[in-house]
């Protein structure tokens, strides 16, 4: 079990590559009044997927934030901060946070899924080239590997913390955080001299991006991006 990383605040730094702020405005459009906000609280109900996914497989339902994009190079320590609950019959598996480097195709550099069972699991993927014949090569240091625990769809609300630690060159440590226990922890670093594409960009996405359409109200209150400082 890997403990949780020890954080204190710190300063947003300035300069001109702008790192990851904390602004959220819709990703791609969504259904009228699927997605709706409060001071800092978010509620995500069913639309339409508004994306274009060019080669790859085109998922059907898609309530999604995100900040701005920001370099690739960015250095330092980020947390996502939120409290989420999800009401749902269904048992569709869809994806909560995702760190996307724009590419249409493959999973992105990180995606954390809600699974059919409530764990959660992070799915990562490298590309080999930028054409849409480019093969989709997995991540081995972020594994499928499932959370101890679940996160139920009675309504039950769950802190949940996503802290990138960006290393300045692409990479990145994650931990995933819920209820101040750690679930998940891994890397993204792009292997050298095989090919696979690198990213010029990132932005964090939130919400509930899914293969199919299925009932739910998610609510994400308190929703929250800040720098901190990992103490080692």
């Amino acid at each position: 079990q890997t403990a949780n990383p020890s954080l204190r605040h710190c300063p947003v730094f300035g300069g001109h590559l702008r790192p990851p702020r904390d602004v959220w405005v819709i990703s791609c459009g969504a259904d009228p009044g699927t997605i709706t906000k409060k001071r800092s609280d978010w509620t995500f109900r069913p639309s339409s997927n508004h994306c274009f996914t060019g080669s790859g497989v085109k998922f059907g339902q898609r309530a999604e934030i995100n900040t701005e994009r920001f370099s690739s190079n960015t250095r330092g320590a980020y947390r996502v901060r939120t409290h989420v609950s999800m009401r749902s019959s269904s048992s569709e598996r869809f994806d909560i946070f995702q760190l996307h480097e724009g590419r249409d195709s493959c999973a992105p550099a990180l995606k954390l899924e809600v699974q059919s069972t409530g764990h959660l699991a992070i799915v990562s993927e490298f590309r080999d080239g930028p054409t849409s014949s480019a093969r989709c090569i997995a991540n081995p240091e972020l594994s499928r590997a499932r959370s101890p625990d679940r996160l139920s769809r009675d309504g039950t609300e769950y802190k949940l913390d996503v802290i990138f630690d960006f290393t300045g060159n692409g990479g990145f440590r994650v931990w995933v955080v819920m209820n101040d226990k750690t679930q998940l922890h891994g890397a993204y670093q792009i292997p050298q001299g095989r090919g696979y594409q690198e990213p010029t960009f990132y932005r964090i996405k939130h919400g509930v991006y899914s293969r199919n359409q299925f009932p739910y109200e998610l609510v994400s209150r308190d929703l929250q991006l800040d720098r901190v400082r990992l103490a080692n």
